[in-house]
């Protein structure tokens, strides 16, 4: 997993920073507007234009970073049912071969159903989530294995010609997941997001005559609703690991311990 900055620290402390910082920077400029008025006389209309076509583009930002976040969530969660269907099928498959074989078969399944459920609920635990991948390899590694000496036998055609291509179905899924959970908004793109709202912030400041008492009320509220909104689309990013979790999909997978 990439460890940088946006991604390992947690949403919601990146949008309380954010909240705060724009408060402070709707202050440092309406300190510059009060020194720039005080050398240069009252601001023209140009600065209060180019104040709406960030607002335009902050919109646009918002927009595009909240589509792509929604694409993953709901990417993550098909994916995560889809990968439950394939194991549940491989299982029911290991009924093909004879009792022993079947239970052996089943012993292993349940190795690495339990460390797939491992390797997503430590997502943030390095430690915890390389041991569940290894885990999970190693009993894929016997699942094979195992298959392929079933395959070697007398009168195994029929049941390794369904157990075969199941198992490469159900590995095929574990990879495809694992890349689709990597893939996530670019982190430019929320550096963009963050410098848009402070610039905003900063310029709002900048070009306000007066603020009194009460306008703090909706600059607050401005900045509040601005880090929510921005906090949701981050965090619907991170379906693994937020609030807003794909758990629709994540319960079929839980679900699948009943068949043991």
């Amino acid at each position: 997993m990439d460890n940088s900055f946006i991604h390992t620290t947690d949403a919601f402390v990146l949008c309380i920073f954010l909240f705060i910082a724009m408060i402070t920077m709707v202050a440092l400029g309406r300190i510059a507007g009060k020194i720039w008025r005080r050398e240069e006389g009252e601001p023209k209309g140009g600065v209060n234009s180019l104040l709406a076509a960030l607002f335009a583009l902050f919109g646009f930002i918002l927009a595009f970073t909240f589509g792509m976040s929604g694409s993953r969530y709901e990417n993550v969660r098909n994916i995560t049912v889809e990968e439950a269907n394939d194991i549940g099928t491989a299982v029911l498959r290991a009924d093909l071969y004879s009792d022993s074989v079947r239970d052996a078969f089943r012993v292993d399944f349940k190795k690495y159903l339990e460390a797939r459920i491992d390797y997503y609920n430590h997502v943030k635990d390095t430690v915890l989530f390389t041991k569940a991948k290894a885990d999970a390899a190693k009993a894929a590694d016997a699942l094979w294995a195992r298959a392929m000496q079933q395959s070697k036998l007398a009168n195994m055609l029929i049941p390794s010609n369904q157990m075969i291509p199941a198992l490469n179905a159900m590995f095929d899924i574990a990879t495809t997941r694992e890349v689709i959970l990597k893939a996530r908004v670019p982190d430019m793109i929320v550096w963009m997001l963050f410098i848009l709202a402070l610039t905003i912030s900063f310029i709002g400041g900048f070009t306000s005559s007066s603020i009194r008492h009460k306008d703090w009320i909706i600059v607050a509220g401005f900045a509040l609703l601005s880090s929510m909104i921005i906090y949701i689309t981050l965090d619907l990013g991170r379906p693994m690991r937020g609030i807003i979790k794909a758990e629709m999909g994540q319960q079929a997978i839980l679900d699948l311990r009943k068949m043991f």
